[in-house]
């Protein structure tokens, strides 16, 4: 079952592990025209007490300038929990850019967990941003580094087996943030280049 382990190893894990490519071939320069445009069903429109309430969208996204992108970076992140927990992605989805590899592999984490009958706990994951950077005239993409804490987190399988242990992980990470028929995207989510 190692495989099931790697495949639910979350937002830390996974970033550290295979997201380094996202950011290996530029995406279109009209962001506008190119989100994801997959989703699912959402698994429940109020989640039970015991699983992780959905964020709520900050007003700042609403705008269109850096700190809309900003706003829009730290909301996307923190969904993770609520995403792994319930399985509704379609928000998540909803604001992943086609070329994100990171969002494509975290939704399909969330999915899986579903699909096994998997159970996941903890993950409440907090970003900082820590620089800010101009925004790419050719692209439109704010690029953004963030400092991500995600707390310790388990995924237990239907029969009671630990498919994941993790403890509380601190990473930096780029997010590049674009828009997309008016609504923010996230373009990457990878490794700050130069840092280990």
């Amino acid at each position: 079952m190692s495989g099931m382990v790697m495949r639910a190893a979350g937002l830390i894990v996974t970033a550290g592990l295979a997201l380094t490519g996202c950011t290996g071939s530029p995406p279109d320069p009209d962001v506008s025209s190119a989100p994801s445009g997959v989703s699912t069903p959402a698994a429940s429109a109020s989640p039970s007490p015991s699983l992780p309430a959905k964020p709520e969208r900050p007003e700042a996204m609403k705008r269109k300038d850096a700190e809309g992108a900003a706003a829009a970076a730290k909301y996307f992140i923190e969904l993770y929990p609520y995403v792994m927990a319930t399985g509704d992605t379609e928000e998540f989805e909803a604001m992943s850019h086609r070329a994100c590899g990171f969002c494509a592999e975290l939704a399909g984490q969330a999915r899986a967990i579903q699909d096994e009958g998997e159970t996941f706990r903890g993950g409440v994951t907090t970003v900082q941003i820590i620089t800010e950077y101009k925004r790419d005239e050719v692209t439109g993409i704010y690029p953004f580094d963030s400092r991500i804490v995600q707390e310790a987190q388990l995924i237990t399988a239907a029969d009671g087996g630990v498919v994941l242990d993790a403890d509380r992980e601190v990473l930096e990470r780029r997010i590049e943030v674009g828009r997309s028929d008016g609504d923010w995207v996230m373009v990457a989510v990878a490794p700050i280049p130069g840092l280990d």
